[in-house]
């Protein structure tokens, strides 16, 4: 019985995962405390280097440096949340950006790596693509998030209106929205740089579409006929 239920829980981690992500989509833009959004980001990447970790048992060597990252990121949050001058908010904005970015990459990775060695189609592994999927989203919003700390003119928004949090919430509104080739336009790239980058998130939000889709046919059609 209580290996039934640890099977059980390995077998929704990614659910959870999912459900956190899009708990802390939601939550994030209506908190005015900085430090609780910066904490449940923080959170977020440790649940999912947890996960990442567990998905991937051959991945023990590499455990030390995806907590070295993490932790550098934790460093570089902590420092831009101190109460110092602006120029150290800037250096610790952009060291948290600058190692959560690879961070991410990481994990996305490991959990594809996951998704393709299973060869099976399973909830888990469905809950596992739309994980790499905002993290995707998110890898672009940092992305974002750098190019307007180093130039604030990159895109058409009021940055004098918008609280730090407020404005990470509307970049990875529209990293989602570029993902998923939507486009409604409230929110443009308007440096040659930014706009770049949206086109390349397009481009990658189209062919990862495409892969999953076919690699679940393949994993569905493997299944029917094995069965």
């Amino acid at each position: 019985m209580i290996q039934e239920s640890a099977i059980l829980r390995a077998e929704w981690r990614f659910l959870q995962l999912t459900i956190f992500i899009g708990a802390w989509m939601l939550v994030s833009p209506l908190m005015q405390d900085r430090w609780v959004v910066e904490a449940l980001l923080q959170f977020f990447l440790l649940n999912t280097m947890l996960v990442t970790l567990w998905a991937n048992p051959t991945w023990s060597g590499s455990r030390g440096i995806v907590f070295g990252i993490w932790l550098v990121s934790l460093a570089g949050s902590a420092l831009a949340l101190a109460p110092l001058p602006i120029e150290w908010h800037r250096l610790g904005r952009t060291m948290e950006i600058v190692t959560t970015l690879p961070l991410l990459a990481l994990l996305a990775f490991g959990i594809l790596r996951f998704i393709f060695r299973n060869r099976t189609l399973t909830v888990d592994g469905i809950f596992a693509t739309v994980t790499v999927y905002l993290i995707i989203a998110m890898f672009f919003s940092m992305l974002y998030l750098l190019l307007i700390e180093w130039s604030p003119a990159s895109f058409n928004l009021h940055l004098e209106d918008l609280s730090p949090q407020l404005l990470q919430s509307n970049l990875l509104y529209f990293s989602l929205v570029t993902l998923a080739t939507v486009g409604y336009g409230d929110i443009l790239p308007v440096s040659e740089t930014a706009r770049t980058l949206a086109v390349i998130e397009a481009t990658v939000g189209q062919f990862y579409v495409a892969v999953i889709v076919a690699v679940f046919v393949g994993m569905y059609a493997t299944q029917r006929r094995d069965g």
